[in-house]
């Protein structure tokens, strides 16, 4: 009878199990760096709404004192246009932007 002779199992002969402790921290920087440039992103997004949100208030409360403005009987404002039945006036904000004309019978 002949012998057999079989490799012993040694570190060199085996494949690679698992991962380096350098591969392990490189996907953890990759993941990080992933995850703050998530964030950020999202921290700009809140800090837009946010700024947005103030001005689309400012502008509703102008535009609801514009349309009580329009809505009295004899609106205040200088008279653009006066005919023989109706009167144009401009109609403005005070210490806003928005301006408008109404006309007016006379």
């Amino acid at each position: 009878m002949g012998m057999v002779r079989t490799k012993p199992h040694g570190l060199g002969n085996c494949a690679q199990l698992g991962f380096t402790l350098l591969e392990v921290l490189v996907a953890v920087l990759i993941l990080s760096l992933a995850y703050v440039a998530v964030l950020q992103n999202f921290s700009q997004s809140s800090a837009n709404i946010f700024r947005l949100g103030k001005g689309m208030t400012a502008d509703l409360r102008d535009g609801m004192a514009l349309e009580r403005q329009l809505r009295q009987e004899n609106p205040s404002g200088e008279d653009l246009v006066v005919g023989q039945r109706f009167v144009l006036r401009k109609i403005a904000i005070d210490g806003g932007q928005l301006e408008t004309v109404k006309v007016v019978k006379r």
